[in-house]
């Protein structure tokens, strides 16, 4: 053994153990969080961060920076310490672990910390959100060439994770699409808060992750040398992605806790910690402490760093500078502008079901920005996607250079996936399938809200006139639940016209993540001679139809397709109330609207009505609660199977029930 290795492993095990002294002090010091994982992912975090990841020093979102995901982000207490070493933190942001305002939360989010590429803690997703990152990258090397694009995604995960269907899902998907540049890392620490993992699993992963199509090693997971061998292996992958599974025990390294599921989630006790630095030969008065010689180690190639990052900047100056072409693609890529695009229009007096445009609008978008990717559940006819599909190809192994993504039948998947490309840039990502499956997404639209991630889903299917497909298709409590979700904009337009208005607004967006409802069943393009202009869709709640005769003034709300269904019940009640119909398209771009501008829509009449082929509850917003003037209509219980227009009769939404309601408690 040379003496320059020797100094290498000294030094790398002063720095494993100050990191180990770090992790307890920072989970200690909050006296909340979880020290038994971050013991046990330290080795491999450190090798990957201290010799193969490649950054920037000076700037955390340089876009060919290899991207690191932390998946089981009850673990940030391990980046954290290493973003320290990094340069991108404070050993005072440490001290500030979980408190409020901090820049070190409880589990990592994205935007918030330098370094953090992903916002991470429900068990699973990060799986998936790092195969988004990984197809980005693919998807960009083949169109910009390596030159420009040519970075890894490096996941750790855990035992929970891997359990998670999300993850799992997601690892069959980057096995069929071939993701040679994906470097896992499984650390199989057979330990989670409950107490060992084979009490619940005992799955070979091994063999899981081969019949998934993954090139599979294993080692010990705290043999550095083994990690450093293993990642520079995974690396020579050319074909498949890569998994490295690192045997171990939670809380390696501690005094007499080594391997107690107890240190899983709570901070080791303070006669622990002494012990444990003792055997680690640290100074135990020392907190929040990083030696001067263990920074100068982890961060020597920084110079080299910055010259590679200098040489790549003035590689992409040149290109910019000298190919008109490239610049242009460039451009679009990094800014995801739109304003090119002709979105369709479609005439008035044609019965069409809102879904049928959704095939035109990714046609007018490919005419002009060819950055944009996604695909269907399985659902690529009654999603009206097949022809974005046949158009730009699918992505595979063999065609990097593909932009739709069968999905097959994983709609988590899709969702965490779709987050990834996102959180990646350079993109933008559509996902699509029935609006009753929104719930497989839920989890993955939450996180997607979280972190202001601007993809796009079409729902379609959108409400119970799907007819004979029966309640468990019929989304009922679907529109009401994606309302409540913040920073998420529910769009549901009342005909083709208003959906291209609104798929326009949702792609326009570079920090909110949208929906767009729409129907199986057709639906007339409304007269806008006759009515307001779908321009002031873009308003959320607006005045399609207003008053014109005498008598007691009537507001009806409504939605989507229940919006020519109001307008149909004006007609009935014209020569009884003086009635207006608003159009609530998105209550979410109502909210933004000014005072003045809600209050007139809103309180301008003295009886309100709201139609809406979903649960009622939620509607009090806007029409309040009052017994005398105002009525909720709608359906606060599950569908039936039958024809779309005779369940729509069965529950009375019908323009005849409806009008009928309305003179009984009104008239």
């Amino acid at each position: 053994m040379t003496e320059d290795l020797i100094t290498k492993i000294d030094i790398d095990q002063k720095s494993i153990n100050q990191l180990k002294a770090l992790i307890m002090d920072t989970v200690r010091g909050a006296n909340s969080g979880h020290t038994g994982g971050p013991f046990s992912s330290l080795d491999f975090t450190y090798v990957l961060y201290n010799d193969f990841l490649k950054y920037d020093p000076d700037d955390s979102l340089w876009f060919d920076r290899d991207r690191f995901v932390l998946s089981p982000g009850h673990e940030s207490a391990l980046l954290y310490s290493i973003l320290c070493l990094v340069g991108w933190l404070e050993l005072d942001d440490l001290k500030k672990f979980r408190q409020l305002g901090s820049k070190t939360p409880g589990h990592p989010e994205m935007g918030l910390t330098p370094g953090v590429e992903c916002t991470t803690g429900p068990l699973g997703q990060g799986v998936a959100n790092a195969v988004g990152m990984a197809v980005s990258e693919a998807i960009l090397r083949e169109r910009f060439g390596k030159d420009i694009i040519d970075h890894y995604t490096y996941l750790l995960h855990s035992d929970g994770d891997i359990q998670e269907p999300v993850a799992q899902g997601a690892v069959a998907i980057a096995g069929h699409w071939g993701l040679n540049k994906l470097i896992a890392y499984y650390d199989a620490n057979k330990a989670q808060i409950s107490g060992r993992v084979d009490r619940s699993d005992t799955t070979n992963y091994r063999m899981f992750y081969e019949a998934n199509g993954w090139h599979v090693q294993e080692i010990d997971g705290q043999d550095r040398e083994q990690i450093r061998s293993a990642i520079r292996i995974a690396q020579m992958e050319i074909e498949k992605p890569s998994v490295i599974i690192g045997h171990n025990v939670i809380a390696p390294g501690c005094a007499t806790m080594e391997g107690d599921h107890n240190t899983h989630g709570a901070p080791l006790p303070p006669e622990e910690i002494l012990a444990t630095k003792q055997k680690l030969n640290l100074d135990s008065n020392k907190f929040y402490h990083l030696s001067d010689d263990v920074i100068s180690h982890f961060r020597k190639s920084y110079d080299y760093a910055r010259q590679e990052v200098a040489s790549w900047r003035k590689n992409l100056d040149d290109k910019l500078n000298s190919d008109d072409s490239f610049r242009k693609n460039w451009e679009k890529s990094q800014k995801g502008d739109l304003s090119s695009v002709k979105f369709p229009e479609f005439n008035s007096g044609e019965n069409l079901a809102t879904r049928k445009a959704w095939g035109p609008i990714l046609d007018s978008i490919c005419d002009s920005f060819d950055f944009l990717v996604g695909g269907s559940a399985d659902l690529e006819p009654s999603n009206v996607t097949e022809g974005f599909a046949k158009r730009v190809k699918d992505f595979s192994k063999t065609n990097k250079s593909g932009r739709n993504f069968a999905y097959g039948v994983r709609e988590f998947p899709m969702g965490a996936i779709n987050n990834g490309i996102a959180q990646h840039g350079g993109l933008k990502v559509f996902g699509a399938t029935f609006f009753a499956f929104s719930d497989y997404e839920r989890p993955a639209l939450r996180m997607r809200a979280l972190q202001n991630l601007p993809v796009v889903t079409e729902y379609t299917h959108d409400s119970i006139y799907v007819g004979e497909d029966g309640p468990t298709h019929q989304p009922i409590e679907q529109l009401m639940a994606c309302r409540t979700i913040p920073n998420l904009m529910v769009f549901r337009p009342a005909d083709a016209n208003e959906a291209s208005i609104a798929a326009k607004l949702a792609f326009s967006y570079s920090n909110l993540p949208s929906i767009i409802l729409l129907t199986r069943q057709k639906l007339p393009v409304l007269d806008r001679e006759k009515y307001a202009s779908y321009d002031n869709f873009e308003k959320g709640a607006y005045v399609i139809s207003d008053y014109a005769n005498k008598g007691p003034k009537m507001s009806l709300f409504a939605s989507g397709s229940e919006v020519s269904l109001a307008l149909d019940v004006k007609e009935n009640l014209k020569d009884s109330f003086n009635v207006r119909v608003v159009n609530f398209g998105c209550w979410e771009l109502f909210e933004m609207q000014s005072e003045s501008y809600r209050n007139e829509i809103i309180h301008d009449s003295s009886i309100k009505i709201s139609i809406e082929a979903g649960i009622t509850s939620g509607w009090e917003r806007y029409t309040g609660n009052s017994q005398s003037n105002v009525l909720n209509i709608g359906i606060d219980c599950y569908g039936e199977s039958a024809p779309g227009a005779k369940v729509a009769e069965h529950f009375g939404l019908t323009v005849n029930d409806i009008t009928n309601t309305i003179k009984s408690k009104f008239s």
